[in-house]
């Protein structure tokens, strides 16, 4: 997580800022006693009713995506009503939109101060917003000017004008861990801010490389949030990046290596972490599903047949709130079952553990043999976690030790548990008397964490800095896990054990069917994956009102009929899941018979 970022989700926890249910309020600068200026945030091109400078408030709802704006005026006329809408309208049109626009005037020295809010779509900031002004006023002659005020000159307009304060109080909007309908509008809204600031402003982002860091060409990147997804699908869960280029080689290369293996089964995408899937929409217009999303696009196609895989390290808070999701959905379907996490056996630590050694020791330049016997020490970086999956990592240590990879280090970002906080990794290979480091992620992606927290070169608490400071030479390797074949293979496996559960039953067909007097038995077609089968009957062509009867064999005869009437007939088959549950397909296409 860039250093900025990390302060500024931080400040959003401490609420820095002035919060209210889903919405984020800016507070404007206390201006008593200060020499009056025009705003040049909110901009009017009336200048006698010009925004004084200071006293703009600007609150962003999030799940609305609308924007609450508020200024003062002080002005010799008094000004009662405000429409958001142009001079011409009729005045019954100027009242209703002056209704949603809140006016509060106060007389002092002489003048007036006029205090006015009103909300707007997001989409409106930094565009010319015409508004109509009614005024309370009588010409110096005694004439009565009092009304909607039409201006010879011309239509009046505000504009909330895209500054660097207020891009950056867009980006914090956004830069939120949980989803709220208004977020969307609010990240175009942002985009369309720093596109419209010119250089010299954006530097004055405080958060700019949300918009600025170069990550890769997101065009490159399969969001899988297509519909026409058919009757089966995987749905590939992961927490995600907005690292386009690593999101390609990893997250892509686990989906495509899935797809591959499921040659019928149709492959989508949904990401756990909402900030990421904000920032890649907010930077780079790509829409990516979040869980709960990628379930609904699932039952609006129809599916029956459901496969959900993780891209987890483990069992822990992400692949439980992948889990919980699922279960509020399950009716929804015929079948679902979750696939594990990467590392869910004795023989997955192993593989993963091999993998991520091999490869360090190849990007090193070295065998296997010679980096086990040389003389850099491999630190490998996880997440961490409070989770009781995070003995995980204390499992690797071991691992490692067991498989004689005694220059393998496992540390976490999070430190937890203890033992793997980066104050103790450089204890330890200290201990262990090595003087030269190589720094490798074990995350599925090699993205925020890895480019910063691990590699950061700019952030003095970074691993690559912290090392470098306790005295050691130190290389890193952004390599995310999800780029080695090898995890990929994990994950497929994971994937096809949980399908393996399905029940699958193959179609039937009715092969023959015999009338008799008031009975006709019918005969289907069977298949040893089935375990059953069903026959319907009706004299409606549409199966109205049908009757169903349970087929003994591949027989049976429906009896106690209607003489010389026609009955129209199906079948289906049937396999029982894993839980018991009889899994049937479609009926076959109607049949008539005529009963003798």
């Amino acid at each position: 997580m860039k250093k900025g970022i990390k302060k500024l989700f931080s400040a959003l926890l401490s609420v820095a800022v002035i919060t209210s249910m889903s919405s984020v309020a800016f507070a404007h600068t206390d201006t008593t006693g200060a020499k009056e200026e025009k705003s040049t945030k909110i901009i009017s091109s009336l200048g006698m009713f010009s925004p004084k400078a200071g006293t703009e408030e600007i609150e962003i709802n999030k799940d609305t995506g609308k924007i609450t704006v508020s200024f003062d005026t002080t002005k010799t006329r008094k000004y009662t009503k405000l429409a958001l809408a142009e001079q011409t309208k009729k005045v019954a049109e100027l009242e209703k939109a002056a209704k949603n626009v809140k006016v509060e005037v106060k007389e002092a020295d002489g003048k007036y101060v006029n205090h006015v809010e009103f909300t707007i779509a997001a989409s409106k900031l930094g565009t010319e917003i015409p508004f109509t002004l009614y005024q309370e006023y009588k010409k110096a002659d005694g004439t009565d000017d009092t009304g909607w005020k039409v201006w010879e000159q011309g239509q009046k307009y505000l504009t909330v004008k895209f500054t660097p304060e207020l891009v950056n109080q867009l980006i914090e909007a956004i830069y939120d861990k949980d989803y709220h309908a208004g977020s969307a509008k609010l990240c175009v809204a942002a985009k369309k801010g720093w596109d419209a600031l010119t250089d010299a402003e954006k530097e004055a982002v405080e958060e700019g490389g949300y918009f600025a860091d170069e990550t890769g060409d997101a065009s490159l990147d399969n969001p899988l949030n297509q519909d026409k997804i058919g009757k089966t699908e995987v749905l590939v869960t992961s927490f995600g990046t907005s690292f386009n280029q690593n999101r390609v080689d990893t997250i892509g290369a686990v989906e495509k290596a899935i797809a591959k293996a499921f040659p019928k089964y149709s492959v989508r995408r949904a990401f756990t972490a909402q900030i990421i899937i904000n920032h890649v929409f907010a930077r780079d217009g790509e829409v990516i599903d979040n869980i709960e999303q990628g379930l609904e696009r699932a039952v609006k196609n129809s599916v029956k047949n459901l496969v959900v895989q993780p891209t987890t390290l483990m069992s822990g808070h992400e692949y439980d709130e992948v889990v919980e999701a699922v279960k509020k959905y399950e009716k929804k379907f015929d079948q679902v079952v979750i696939g594990k996490p990467m590392c869910a056996s004795e023989n997955d630590k192993e593989v993963a553990l091999d993998a991520v050694y091999k490869s360090v020791a190849e990007k090193q330049g070295v065998t296997v043999d010679e980096a086990k016997a040389g003389d850099t020490a491999y630190v490998l970086m996880g997440h961490g976690t409070s989770h009781a999956s995070q003995k995980l990592y204390t499992d690797l240590q071991e691992l490692a030790s067991k498989k004689g990879y005694k220059n393998v280090f496992v540390g976490t970002v999070e430190g937890e548990p203890e033992s793997t906080a980066v104050n103790e990794v450089i204890e330890a290979v200290k201990k262990a008397g090595y003087k030269k480091v190589i720094l490798r992620p074990i995350m599925v992606v090699a993205g925020d964490h890895a480019n910063n927290d691990m590699a950061g070169e700019e952030d003095a608490e970074s691993w690559l800095n912290m090392f470098k400071a306790a005295g050691f030479t130190v290389d890193t390797q952004i390599i995310g896990m999800g780029q080695l074949p090898e995890i990929q293979k994990l994950f497929v496996e994971h994937a096809q054990t949980a399908a393996a559960k399905l029940a699958t039953p193959a179609t039937t067909a009715i092969t023959k069917t015999k009338a008799g007097v008031k009975k006709v038995t019918v005969t289907v077609k069977t298949n040893k994956a089935n375990k059953g089968y069903e026959v319907r009957y009706s004299m409606n062509k549409n199966m109205k009102n049908a009757k169903i009867k349970t087929v003994a064999g591949k027989t049976v005869t429906i009896k106690n009929l209607k003489s010389k009437k026609t009955y129209y007939v199906q079948a289906r088959s049937y396999a029982k899941n894993a839980a018991g549950k009889k899994i049937y397909t479609s009926w076959t296409k109607a049949k008539a018979v005529k009963v003798k």
